[in-house]
């Protein structure tokens, strides 16, 4: 079976390659298998640690992921396709690399420019160290 990975940041672009996947799902034999992937970065040093609890920082994470994960969440519903949605706390190529390889998923599909600092670059920082380190197919939706 085929599995997608989609990795969400929240992004239009993000967005655009979401209804990409499910636009194409009529080229395969059997639908695919999505997997929504929000990584997000962690913010909490050593010092900050000693004011806010890591319950905080929990509870942190998962409402900015599934803020996120909504927009996506939402089209994959319409579209009346079944997916998995994870939120992953670390940094976001290996934590991406990790989930693709632990999911065993054939490729992923991502938008070429996310949320980051530098939006305007012709390839996002993170698209782009995917591509160049991933080992399976990565399609990029500008």
């Amino acid at each position: 079976m085929l599995k997608l990975l989609l990795p969400v940041d929240g992004s239009d672009n993000a967005l655009r390659a979401v209804k990409h996947a499910v636009d194409s799902q009529t080229w395969y034999r059997e639908p695919p298998e999505y997997h929504l992937l929000n990584v997000q970065s962690p913010i909490a040093s050593g010092a900050v640690k000693m004011f806010i609890s890591q319950r905080q920082l929990d509870d942190y994470y998962h409402e900015e992921g599934a803020t996120q994960l909504q927009a996506a969440r939402e089209l994959l519903t319409a579209a009346g396709v079944t997916f998995h949605a994870k939120i992953i706390v670390g940094e976001i190529e290996s934590s991406v690399k990790r989930y693709a390889k632990e999911q065993a998923v054939s490729m992923i599909v991502m938008g070429t420019r996310g949320m980051g600092a530098v939006r305007n670059m012709v390839l996002g920082s993170i698209a782009a160290k995917i591509i160049y380190s991933a080992e399976l197919p990565v399609l990029l939706i500008k």
